[in-house]
């Protein structure tokens, strides 16, 4: 391992074929930087340290801990974390990018930041241009331009900006411009609301969420509403007004509420509407075996993972295939 400290900074600029743990006291209070803003930096296994911070491109193959805070900027790069990160502190992961074009809101594979497992933030966590195929907890979360698969726990506010999720438990949600729902599940304290968004060009979009299994055909995982040639069906668009009911529901142990009486809480709620079920329950299967071979692949035989993975690319489209792939590596 190259490693070195300058300033108090433990510098990692090469690749680990083990783990980076503190090897010292000294280490123990070190700012850990996985710099690969010249070359890779590829970690075989697990990482740790006081606080972390992540340039251009890096892999992290094992588990993340941090103590403190942590920042990820994949600049021109792409950060790869192929189990999860959990951090006491924060996460930043929100650097602007030098070319708004290369975005997820032009193209999926634009994302900067690929994380495979949970994301468990004790405090804030703000991401950007990132793909996380798992959940997010944290005390509050905000998102832009980003897709996760998993559901959004958040505990105070959660603001989900020209992104798609697959679902919330949130205090408050804000939903800002063009968003997509992966699976109608979400639930909050107060009523969502409902904002434009100013993207980077300065244009700015309007409050747009879409339930992603009725606008799977268009290829994306992203609600392009804004551009005229995606044409999406009616009954796709979750109306405020209508899919958010308030009613009384039991406490969410997710959210820590300890009580035994009913919460007043809005609610998503598809039930009574009216659609192509087949189409919608040919999606949520792709889905759920999309997650399914994500997460199981590091278990299956090494003989097997192939045929397995070709398997479940077959009835994905091709965004779905390629997050698919970046994650079965």
């Amino acid at each position: 391992m190259s490693a070195q400290i300058q300033s108090g900074t433990k510098i990692v600029d090469s690749h680990v074929a083990g783990s980076v743990y503190p090897r010292s006291e000294q280490e123990m209070l070190s700012t850990v930087l996985l710099d690969g803003s010249t070359q890779q930096v590829y970690v075989e296994g697990s990482l740790y340290g006081r606080s972390i911070e992540m340039r251009g491109d890096v892999t992290v193959i094992g588990p993340i801990v941090v103590r403190g805070d942590t920042r990820l900027n994949p600049g021109s790069g792409r950060i790869f974390l192929a189990s999860g990160l959990t951090v006491n502190g924060s996460v930043n992961g929100t650097m602007e990018l030098i070319d708004q074009s290369h975005s997820t809101l032009h193209d999926i594979q634009n994302a900067g930041l690929i994380v495979k497992g949970d994301v468990c933030v004790n405090q804030n966590i703000a991401l950007k241009n990132a793909i996380v195929f798992g959940s997010i907890r944290a005390a509050n979360c905000s998102l832009e331009n980003s897709v996760v698969l998993g559901t959004c726990v958040v505990a105070e506010q959660l603001k989900v900006s020209a992104s798609s999720i697959g679902g919330y438990a949130s205090r408050e949600v804000t939903f800002a411009g063009p968003c997509t729902m992966l699976h109608a599940l979400g639930e909050s304290r107060t009523q969502p609301l409902f904002v434009p968004y100013e993207a980077a060009d300065g244009s700015v979009l309007a409050s747009d969420v879409r339930y992603y299994p009725a606008i799977r055909g268009a290829k994306s995982l992203i609600n392009r509403s804004e551009n005229k040639k995606s044409v999406y069906p009616e009954y796709s668009q979750l109306i405020s007004t209508s899919d958010w009911l308030q009613i009384q529901a039991s406490a969410n142990s997710a959210l820590d509420e300890q009580t035994d009486s009913a919460l007043t809480k809005w609610v998503l709620s598809i039930g009574g509407r009216i659609g192509d079920f087949s189409k919608i329950a040919h999606a949520i299967a792709c889905l759920t075996k999309m997650l399914k071979c994500g997460f199981e692949y590091e278990h299956y035989h090494l003989k097997r993972r192939a045929q397995i993975l070709q398997a479940a690319l077959n009835d994905l489209t091709d965004e779905e295939q390629w997050i698919l792939k970046m994650v079965c590596r």
